[in-house]
């Protein structure tokens, strides 16, 4: 949806015609910002609990994976740096520096 982090499209139409797509991540997120902006509208609310109410369930074991995840996207940085590391060269006592 056009630039991200651009929000001249988040509006209530906007969020209507995306939950109507069964679009439901991106209504939440516009009903979302706009709760922030005016946050004692009812209408949103509701709009906004119906939506969320058809968004998936997120499994139980989905943070165990994450958390793998991370891990392992922490490990390849690290030996992505290593490698770099090695391509360093040093130049040793005898060479005279």
């Amino acid at each position: 949806m056009g630039i991200p982090g651009d929000k001249t499209f988040y509006t209530v139409t906007m969020a209507r015609v995306y939950a109507d797509q069964g679009r439901y991540e991106e209504a939440v997120r516009i009903y979302r910002y706009l709760l922030d902006q005016t946050p004692d509208r009812s209408d949103l609310i509701q709009a906004l609990e119906a939506a969320t109410s058809m968004l998936p369930d997120i499994p139980s074991h989905w943070h165990d994976i994450s958390d793998l995840i991370e891990r392992w996207a922490g490990l390849m940085l690290r030996q992505n740096t290593y490698r770099r590391l090695k391509k360093i060269r040093v130049p040793s006592v005898d060479e005279g520096v």
